[in-house]
């Protein structure tokens, strides 16, 4: 008859009951989930720091581009200026046809 108040299974380490053998794999389970939790926010926070680093220099390039448009439409304006202080006629002449070849498409 087995002696009461003792588990032989509790002298080798198994667990008494499975209520113990379920805390046993859930807390398992939580360790692995948590070095799993870990090695995510480690990714997590390295892809933020490389998202971060592509924005910048994102925003580098698009500020860089925003000077080399502006510049070129200053220099488009002022080739225009200098051509119609040339030549004012023409830009007079040309401003009326484009503005009769606009009305007979407005009355089509």
């Amino acid at each position: 008859m087995p002696e009461t108040g003792s588990n032989k299974s509790f002298e080798t380490g198994a667990p008494k009951s499975a209520a113990d053998a379920a805390a046993q794999v859930s807390g398992s389970k939580s360790t692995r989930a948590a070095a799993e939790l870990d090695a995510a926010t480690t990714e997590t926070e390295a892809a933020r720091r490389d998202l971060e680093a592509d924005l910048r220099a994102l925003r580098e390039d698009v500020a860089r581009l925003g000077e080399t448009v502006a510049s070129m439409a200053q220099a488009r304006a002022s080739a225009l200026d200098e051509a119609v202080h040339r030549n004012p006629w023409s830009a007079v002449v040309a401003a009326v046809c484009v503005g009769f070849c606009l009305g007979l498409k407005a009355r089509l």
